[in-house]
């Protein structure tokens, strides 16, 4: 047996259907509102995240160099790539919508919901500061999230802003401002006492008491992000009808980039209460990297850890809603049975070996197909089929034209 490279896996049979099936369920949804796909290679000049992505993403890269001595790095997020597509492309009309759905790659220690090949699903506006648009892109994969059976989860929003405009009041300096960041978002892993400590050793303890009020909710700025995420979250409720949005103080989220609105998405059931499977939020300041000047908003889904809720939603011994044609008598009409099937949208197997119809029900048993077509001698005769409903364990006889 050969096994597979650490952190990669391997998809086959029903799980892979569904994966396949719930992608596509995402697709229609963000074609749906107006998004419209842009794709990048796997392979990316490694220089492109070196120098844009930020020390996060750069830390966790996949790199190599080419035959021709080139440095190169698996792309490990979609963003970067677009914004290279994008900033290039002078033909483009704005504001653009766009989406990306494919795997990306990171290096990090594998556990559960932590892998390092994984699918994101990406949407962006590109081109426009309205905040409605920041509404739009959390309205997009919360449609998507209820599309493919989610359910129980609560959407906490926030901005970058908010602690970025304390940061300026007490003078703080942009790299101490950025570490500060970091250390907030780690408030949920070690609490808000070793958060204040670890910014004291930042910019000393008295500046970081007043962070400490502010995480611990005993202040809300009124300031210009504060009131952005208000109208945000009015949009969300009253335009959109999305009514599962918490203000959370303390959300900063990861990513440098960001610097304005920012949102996640976590589970509220009970086995997976509080993980994180989407968010985003608004990076006006990435495209100068680019050597541009537009407003970005953007959101993602991580496919994977979705896929885990999924899969534990999902009874193991459900049949699937397909078709087996089983030859008793004639392959020629058993052919032309699952044709006739297929022309009309129905997913159907068809068994070219000549088995028994024992063994062709144990193969649609073994394989969860509901529905077995049975093609014989007798029924040929009187111009009828027989379908066998393998969950019901039913038989029916139709008519062949009625089928």
């Amino acid at each position: 047996m050969v096994d597979n490279v650490k952190g990669l896996r391997d998809f086959i049979g029903k799980e892979a259907v569904m994966r396949q099936e719930t992608l596509n369920d995402i697709k229609e949804i963000f074609n749906e509102f107006g998004y419209e796909p842009i794709e990048t290679p796997a392979l990316e000049y490694l220089s492109i995240f070196i120098n844009k992505a930020g020390p996060e993403v750069e830390e966790q890269l996949y790199s190599l160099e080419d035959k021709k001595g080139e440095k190169l790095a698996l792309r490990p997020e979609h963003t970067i790539s677009k914004m290279r597509v994008i900033s290039g492309n002078k033909s483009l009309v704005f504001p653009l919508k766009t989406y990306s759905v494919g795997a990306v790659w990171r290096y990090e220690d594998p556990r559960k919901g932590r892998w390092r090949e994984f699918i994101q699903a990406d949407i962006d506006v590109v081109g426009s500061s309205n905040l409605r648009y920041d509404a739009e892109v959390i309205a997009c994969l919360d449609a998507a999230l209820k599309k493919i059976g989610m359910g129980n989860y609560i959407i906490k929003i926030s901005s970058r802003k908010i602690l970025q405009s304390i940061l300026d009041e007490l003078d703080t300096s942009p790299d101490a401002s950025v570490q500060v960041f970091r250390e907030v978002d780690k408030k949920d892993k070690i609490g808000i006492d070793e958060v204040t400590n670890r910014v004291s050793e930042l910019i000393g303890g008295e500046k970081a008491d007043k962070i400490r009020a502010y995480l611990s909710e005993e202040i809300v700025p009124d300031n210009e992000g504060y009131n952005e995420t208000k109208k945000i979250m009015e949009y969300l409720n009253n335009e959109f009808g999305i009514k599962n949005v918490k203000f959370d103080i303390s959300l900063v989220r990861g990513q440098d980039y960001y610097d304005g609105m920012i949102f996640e998405i976590a589970s509220m059931d009970d086995a997976y209460k509080g993980l994180v499977f989407a968010g985003g939020g608004r990076y006006d300041r990435l495209s100068k990297k680019f050597e541009s000047n537009f407003p970005i908003v953007g959101g993602s889904l991580g496919f994977d850890v979705i896929m885990e809720i999924l899969k534990a939603k999902t009874p193991v011994e459900d049949f699937e809603e397909k078709y087996c044609v089983i030859n008793i008598d004639s392959m020629q009409k058993a052919t032309e049975i699952a044709r006739k099937l297929r022309e009309k949208g129905v997913k159907t197997d068809l068994l070219f070996e000549d088995v028994s119809l024992s063994k062709g029900l144990n193969y649609c048993n073994s394989k969860k197909i509901r529905y077995a077509v049975i093609v014989g001698k007798k029924d040929l005769e009187q111009g009828v089929i027989t379908i066998r409903d393998l969950k019901e364990k039913a038989d029916k006889k139709v008519k062949e034209s009625e089928l």
